[in-house]
């Protein structure tokens, strides 16, 4: 990469950070449990040495290095402001296994080390052929022999009709200084093509496809994906015919929704069937013109071992999974189960795997053996054991079915979490040191769950209440910190336009305001197992400058990102 593209690159996102979150499909958990599928197997997570190029500010490596203490975590970026803002994060966590280094990717080899999973994602389509290539070498040299590299790339054909609205932003950006005033003039050119597009016209689909990214997406996000000096989409096997040469073979996706025929109608599975045989890459191919998809998260192993995949999915590597999913039953037929972003589950009415999702249902967000769900169903059949091979066929093929439509999450460890009821509510000392700083909205970063997830920032009282969430307080306790860090409070008291009377009164709406907040806390998964010995209380918070404002409609429901959107200059008609 050139001096020149190199110093615009880095200015680009010194100036505009990108938001540094937690992706749950890239967290070395996931990727074991994908390769685990397809019956390659590679080194445990506690352990796991991780290496990820174009960490940004480190969201998505921070997570995982609070999760594993004895991980060794490397993240590289050539931002030297997102750098800084990553290692205060690493700083206020305390967490010593991790370390972010300000670099040029093109300047990295072999002597960075050796790394279990290898993460690169958001990078690779926005750097010159050059850079490119170094991702792919780096992803080669620094592999080790069991790793996986997971790169993320835009994909053709999806991206041919988005390089038209990429085209025309850039068009009538040129000239402006900031990139805000960029942005400003490329949005007000999406708007006026919208709008004044030929009805029926293929501008005019395009447009309608991806005006509400352009109207409604964050600065950062749009700034980065379409007015970067760089956007290299590729087609798929074209991004397996680079690798190859740095001896790397393709494995999966980490969508692996993706992958499968059988998430696709009879009309479409059985043509490309009987077109592709067992050849998975060209099945993929033609899926990605099907389906016009425009992005992929590819996971790359060395060359040698891609000998040992197998892309039939046999009930030896479903058995070792942990899973768990959270459905909803349709009212109108009781053999269809929905997930929250509407995937649906056909269970045929089987008895037993109704058991199983209710069990899953009540365990969520935590994860239920595959054995234990198998044995628990076998139970209920004591009476009849000439059924019991017929089921646990039936009910292994059900979990396979989740697992590969997306309707169940899985791993090869658990995931344990506490629930609202837990008496004592806890969640890890870093998580809540990370907590607070995000105070300072400045910082690009957000918190993660306990399934890397990236958590909607949290309001000043769900801070106030997470900071007192340590494992040696329970609901009692946390209401009574957090009335006695409030000072000056007198009777009668109005809040919200409700008149408190006595501290009786006050302290009731508090406790269920609070009781609230760690229910929502519990179901995003934040909240760690309960610890065995109870922790020395942490000090009372900082007292707040008023009361405390009770309002349990408004915290239950989680506020969208406060970013300012930038407005539109449209070309005058």
């Amino acid at each position: 990469m050139s001096s020149v593209q190199t110093e615009t690159i880095a200015a680009a996102y010194d100036n505009v950070p990108y938001q540094s979150n937690a992706l749950w499909k890239t967290a070395p958990e996931h990727l074991r449990a994908v390769a685990s599928l397809f019956s390659i197997d590679t080194p445990a997570p506690d352990c796991a040495r991780v290496l990820e190029l174009g960490c940004a500010a480190g969201g998505n490596i921070i997570p995982f290095a609070m999760r594993y203490p004895h991980a060794t975590v490397v993240g590289v970026d050539l931002s030297s402001v997102q750098i800084a803002a990553g290692r205060r994060a690493i700083k206020a966590t305390g967490l010593q296994n991790i370390k972010l280094i300000q670099a040029n990717i093109a300047d990295l080899d072999k002597s960075l080390g050796e790394f279990d999973y290898i993460i690169c994602h958001g990078v690779y389509s926005w750097v010159p052929e050059e850079v490119r290539a170094d991702i792919l070498r780096i992803a080669s040299e620094c592999l080790s022999p069991d790793g996986v590299a997971n790169i993320s790339y835009n994909t053709y054909p999806g991206w041919k009709a988005k390089e038209i609205i990429r085209d025309a932003m850039l068009l009538r950006s040129e000239g402006q200084t900031t990139q805000q005033e960029r942005l400003a003039y490329a949005r007000g050119m999406i708007d006026f093509m919208h709008d004044m597009a030929t009805p029926g016209s293929l501008i005019k689909h395009v447009m309608e496809d991806h005006i509400d990214t352009i109207r409604h997406a964050e600065t950062y996000y749009l700034v980065h994906e379409f007015l970067e000096v760089c956007n290299n989409p590729c087609y798929f096997k074209d991004f397996l015919a680079a690798a190859k040469p740095y001896g790397l073979g393709y494995l999966a996706e980490a969508n692996i929704m993706q992958m499968f025929l059988s998430n696709f109608r009879e009309q479409i599975a059985e043509p490309l069937r009987a077109e592709c045989g067992d050849n998975q890459i060209m099945l993929e191919q033609l899926l990605d013109f099907l389906v016009n998809r425009t992005f992929r998260q590819t996971l790359l192993i060395h060359e040698e071992r891609t000998k040992k995949i197998n892309y039939v999915i046999t009930p030896e590597r479903i058995r070792p999974l942990h899973i768990a999913c959270n459905l909803t039953q349709d009212p109108d037929n009781p053999g269809i189960w929905r997930t929250a972003n509407d995937v649906t589950l056909n269970t045929h009415r089987i008895p037993a795997v109704t058991q199983i999702i209710d069990r899953l249902n009540a365990a969520w967000p935590g994860t239920v053996p595959v054995a234990t769900l198998l044995q628990e169903a076998m139970q209920t059949l004591e009476a009849h054991p000439e059924q019991k091979e017929f089921v646990e066929q039936s009910l292994l093929r059900t979990i396979q079915t989740m697992v590969i439509s997306d309707t169940a999450r899985f791993r090869l460890e658990p995931v344990t979490v506490s629930h609202a009821e837990v008496t004592h509510p806890r969640a890890p000392q870093a998580l809540r040191a990370l907590s607070e700083l995000l105070a300072d909205a400045s910082v690009p970063l957000t918190l993660a769950n306990r399934w890397h997830e990236p958590v909607v920032k949290q309001s000043p009282f769900e801070r106030q209440v997470f900071s007192l969430m340590d494992g040696s307080r329970d609901l009692d306790a946390v209401t009574e910190a957090i009335y006695a860090a409030t000072p000056s409070i007198e009777f009668p008291l109005v809040v919200d336009e409700k008149v408190y009377e006595t501290r009786q009164a006050l302290m009731e709406t508090l406790r269920t305001d609070i009781e609230i907040v760690i229910a929502g806390f519990s179901q995003m998964s934040l909240l760690g197992p309960a610890e065995e010995t109870t922790p020395t209380p942490t000090p009372p918070v900082p007292a707040q400058t008023s009361a405390p404002a009770p309002a349990p409609s408004s915290r239950a429901k989680k506020s969208g990102s406060t970013a300012k959107k930038t407005p539109r200059k449209k070309p005058v008609a």
